[in-house]
Parts: structure tokens; sequence; C-alpha cells
């Protein structure tokens, strides 16, 4: 059966690599969309309250299993640290991601996809294959009526004086990077239509409660994104939008922990 994909972030590529295994897939990719500019942070209790999300556990494997398809370069798995009422406390699975080049990882590791960078403007454009699969984010928006919602997010990229070895999380949360001495800090939630560089900016004085040498950062970049979450609670979406098309979508911050799980699923539900 011939497969599209459209979207090539978390969702995308883990639809690719299990449904490559019994399908011929392509994928068209149209650009940078919220999983390029992830903070990478994964660990089973995601959220203010710190309790362990749905499927946490299979969310975990699932994940660990395609960081490793994508190369040991791709992560670190060394923990992370989380500053919660006061008390320091260490999340031993954690695991940091670096977005970029775990994409770049997975994409050469899905062996027999097809990748075509193009943005599909409309879904005629796909007739001559089997099934679509619409992994495409924000945009998903414009290609059904589905019960999701839009939130930008913003985070810094900053040159650190002191090494970052493992991910912080507290109000905000820092992360190191893949180039010594640049770390992320993230992240904003904003229910406008634009993103607001001064709300990023501010992200400085709240990781510093938690880790003071924040003070001394130097703020060389801003990153932005659409997430997009259900209305209603925070499990994505996968639904059947028509005879032949599937959406894959609602990730919101959760998309490190529950893509492969979804991709996994979604392969299970498409006929042979």
């Amino acid at each position: 059966m011939r497969i599209a994909i459209v979207g090539a972030g978390y969702a995308g590529l883990a639809a690719a690599w299990h449904l490559r295994k019994k399908h011929a897939i392509t994928v068209f990719d149209g650009g940078v969309g919220a999983s390029h500019v992830s903070t990478g942070l994964l660990h089973p209790a995601p959220g203010r309250k710190a309790l362990p999300t749905w499927k946490a556990q299979e969310g975990m494997e699932s994940a660990l299993e395609l960081l490793e398809a994508a190369g040991r370069h791709t992560h670190l798995r060394n923990g992370i640290v989380r500053f919660l009422s006061g008390q320091r406390q260490m999340i031993p699975e954690g695991v940091t991601v670096f977005s970029k080049l775990y994409l770049a990882g997975l994409k050469k590791a899905c062996s027999g996809v097809v990748y075509v960078q193009h943005w599909v403007s409309r879904l005629e454009e796909l007739a001559d294959f089997d099934q679509i699969v619409l992994t495409t984010g924000a945009e998903t928006l414009s290609w059904a009526s589905l019960p999701l919602k839009k939130t930008i997010g913003q985070c810094l990229v900053c040159r650190c004086d002191e090494p970052i070895p493992v991910s912080l999380l507290g109000q905000g949360h820092i992360t190191p990077t893949e180039e010594e001495g640049i770390c992320l800090v993230g992240s904003t939630y904003e229910h406008t239509e634009r993103p607001d560089p001064q709300k990023a900016l501010q992200l400085i004085d709240q990781v510093a409660q938690f880790y003071p040498p924040a003070k001394t950062f130097r703020v060389l970049d801003i990153l932005s994104g659409t997430r997009i979450s259900p209305k209603v609670g925070y499990k994505p979406l996968m639904q059947k939008i028509d005879a032949t098309t599937w959406a894959l979508t609602g990730f919101g911050s959760r998309g490190l922990i529950y893509h492969a799980l979804f991709g996994k699923w979604l392969a299970s539900c498409l006929p042979i």
C-alpha cells in the first residue's frame, strides 16, 4: 500500500518508521514546525503537578526505541533535575533530546522512505496514494474541524559560561544542546496570534529562581513555534477523517513522550 505522510516532525517520522515495514511511504516535508524548535525534555511526568502522564511507561519505551535508532549522538540519557516546591529531585529516567539531530537521525534511519520537500496545499495532490496521514501540527485545522487549540511557544538560545551537563526543570527549564556552551531556555505558553519577544526574555528571570547563574546567560536568538493540543485534556488525537485520511495531531508539549507510541498505534490500525 502507498501511504503519504504530510509533515516531517516527531509524529510524521515516527509514523514513517513504523509504517515503512509493510508499506511504501512518501513523506512530504513542508518546512520547520514545532518539533524543530522543541527544547527536548523527555520524561514520564510533565506538567506542573509532576504526576506520571497517561501511558507514561509505554510512551517512554517507544520513544527510547526511536532515539536509539536515530543514534546515540542525538540525546543524553543522564537524567533531569527537577526543582519542585523548593526541593531538588532527580528524574533518573529523564532524557535530553537534541531535536535537530534526532529528526535528522530518524529521517536517515527510516530506510526505504521517500522524502519530498514540498508543502501540500490540497489533498487532491495526493490522489495517487492509498492512504494519507496528516501530521501537520497546527496546520491540521486547515484540513479538518477538530477539537484542538493553538498555543505559541518560545524559547531562548543562550550562551552560558558554566557547562550545563544535565537538563534543569522548574518554573521554566534549561536544556544543554549538542553545541558546547549553548543552552536552550524555555518555554512560554501564549494564547495570542503572534509571539511576544518580551515574554520570551522573561524566561531568564523565571529560571534564575532555581538556577541563579542564568542571570549571566547571553541571549543569542529567540525561537518560536505553534503547538496544537486538545481543547480538553492532553491526550493526542489519532482520528480517521475520511475514507483514506488520518490525522495524527494534538501532541502539545508532550510530543516527545507520545510521538513514537502513536506512530506504532497508527501502523496497527491501517490495513496491510
